[in-house]
């Protein structure tokens, strides 16, 4: 029996915190907002039947297929959880940023509506970059499969916490930079399915949503661009499946203005999101364990 309660234990203790503190962050944010989420049972489906194959999977010994199944269901309440955030954040935000980022655009020298026209006019090249574009969730299904199989569990981790620090600092964007996007700006239908969720959040009225149907409202930073170069850091060192990823994720970075409806600095705050983020993750436990060293060292000098 103890064998198996061991088995049963979590890999991901921290992580399942940082959840239930990001829980605890939309219910206080919601509180204040004049905004409900309609929730049915379904919702939960997926992520009980991952922490139901999870149990089973360890319960027959097979601790690999055991993480597979927890990091997916992790990242599901995590992606979860933050989209609620961002839905949050936009409807508390303040004026729209779009005249400033498409001044700063401008003066980069990137023309959006010229760069539009002509990905409008080559389809093949459109349909490259839009299978990038929608390829980030079974980049993240592929990576907790392969990290899985290798038994790899704190790249796993370090890709969890990646995850939601670019989401938060997407979320304090969206908060403090609202925008439309330059779609809306030139008025150019693209068929983004964010824009009229976005709309609507910043009309302020009737504010209720079905936590199913949720999508990305975050303009600034674009989180897609921090996602794309976190999956092409996390497949690093995975031979040509790495290289595939990373060649994809590269594509993506120019379909990601485009299909995503963002400014060009939007890309460069995202990647600048992504870098922070890493550092934070790489270097976060490095300066823990020397605060800890250097504690254990004052109560030795104070015990001498």
């Amino acid at each position: 029996m103890t064998g198996l309660k061991r088995r049963l234990n979590s890999e991901f203790v921290p992580e399942w915190c940082a959840i239930a503190l990001l829980v605890a962050l939309d219910i206080v944010c919601a509180s204040r907002i004049p905004m409900r989420f309609t929730l049915r049972p379904t919702d939960f489906l997926l992520l009980g039947l991952g922490l139901a194959i999870m149990v089973a999977l360890r319960a027959a010994r097979l601790p690999k297929g055991g993480l597979m199944a927890e990091y997916f269901s992790l990242t599901l309440a995590g992606s979860t959880a933050i989209c609620i955030l961002s839905y949050l954040c936009l409807a508390s935000s303040g004026p729209l940023v779009d005249s400033r980022l498409m001044a700063m655009d401008r003066a980069l020298g990137f023309d959006w509506v010229a760069s539009y026209q002509f990905l409008s006019a080559h389809p093949s090249l459109k349909s490259v970059l839009g299978f990038s574009y929608g390829s980030l969730v079974y980049q993240g299904l592929y990576l907790c499969v392969l990290m899985g199989l290798m038994a790899h569990k704190q790249r796993l981790r370090d890709m969890f916490w990646l995850f939601v620090l670019c989401g938060l600092f997407a979320c304090m964007g969206t908060w403090l930079f609202p925008a439309r996007g330059p779609s809306k700006l030139f008025n150019i239908e693209t068929h983004n399915g964010f824009m009229p969720v976005m709309e609507h959040i910043l009309s302020g009225r009737d504010l209720s949503f079905a936590l199913s149907g949720m999508t990305g409202v975050v303009s600034f930073p674009s989180f897609h661009t921090a996602m794309a170069l976190a999956y092409a850091w996390a497949f690093r060192g995975t031979g040509p499946a790495g290289w595939a990823m990373a060649g994809l994720n590269l594509v993506m970075l120019f379909a990601i203005p485009f299909f995503g409806g963002h400014y060009l600095m939007d890309t460069i705050a995202g990647a600048a999101t992504m870098l922070l983020s890493l550092a934070m993750v790489k270097y976060a436990p490095v300066l823990w364990a020397m605060r800890g060293m250097g504690q254990r060292e004052s109560v030795a000098t104070a015990n001498a």
